[in-house]
């Protein structure tokens, strides 16, 4: 009963983004029949997806633990200790990656992430946020986003991970015109299109599989590199 009222708040808030379950399952890295399923509370949805898929429809993670009437269904530190997942590894959080270097060298991770490992199919490394060129996807700086390592485009519309002129990585929205001409869209109107006229300055470095959204610290007049350092181990955002 449970597990059908959390896919009834599932198929709310992916109807109110406007994502069919096949747009839901891409930016997920499941079929749209797993979506389906969760909507439907045929299958069991566990902590690690539900975190995922919250980030993706830029919901609370309370929003899918609630009934109608805003009342919880479970209580949430209960939920998550019942379902933690104990097979974890760690996924590498690398920094900026510029021409010529490797992507997981020692210079570019920057820290490790817990993840589960029956999961390891849908990302290969994670990167942090900077930025709000991603804000209409629920991308928000200070996120970190999952990555699935590949060196192609499923389709237009896909968020990759991409180095571009052998500049700074970036997340933006592919899309290939007729004439080949591709363009890397912001989800964020103040954000012009980058235009790529020759594919060989753009290098795809994998495809967005999830978000991971800290809690918001209230902010405390400074920033990360108010000291004079770098904010280094972020993915840029331009």
């Amino acid at each position: 009963m449970i597990f059908a009222l959390i896919g009834a708040n599932i198929k709310k808030a992916r109807e109110e983004r406007g994502l069919s379950q096949a747009e839901l399952g891409a930016k997920l890295g499941v079929t749209a029949t797993a979506i389906n399923y969760y909507e439907k509370g045929k299958r069991k949805i566990n902590i690690g997806d539900l975190y995922r898929l919250a980030g993706v429809l830029n919901k609370p993670l309370e929003y899918f633990l609630a009934d109608r009437s805003g009342a919880a269904l479970v209580d949430l530190k209960h939920y998550l200790r019942e379902n933690m997942i104990q097979d974890m590894v760690y996924l590498p959080v690398v920094g900026a990656i510029r021409a010529g270097e490797p992507l997981f060298s020692e210079q570019n991770i920057k820290s490790y992430l817990p993840f589960p490992r029956k999961m390891m199919h849908a990302a290969t490394f994670a990167l942090w946020v900077t930025g709000d060129s991603m804000i209409g996807e629920g991308i928000e700086e200070g996120d970190i986003v999952f990555i699935r390592q590949q060196e192609h485009v499923d389709f237009n519309g896909q968020i990759i991970c991409a180095l571009v002129n052998g500049e700074e990585n970036t997340l933006k929205i592919f899309w290939k015109d007729d004439n080949g001409v591709v363009y890397l869209r912001a989800a964020n109107p103040d954000y012009p299109d980058i235009i790529i006229e020759h594919e060989a300055d753009l290098k795809i470095q994998g495809v967005y599989a999830g978000v991971f959204k800290l809690p918001r610290l209230p902010k405390m007049g400074y920033s990360p590199d108010s000291s004079g350092g770098s904010s280094s181990g972020t993915l840029m955002e331009r």
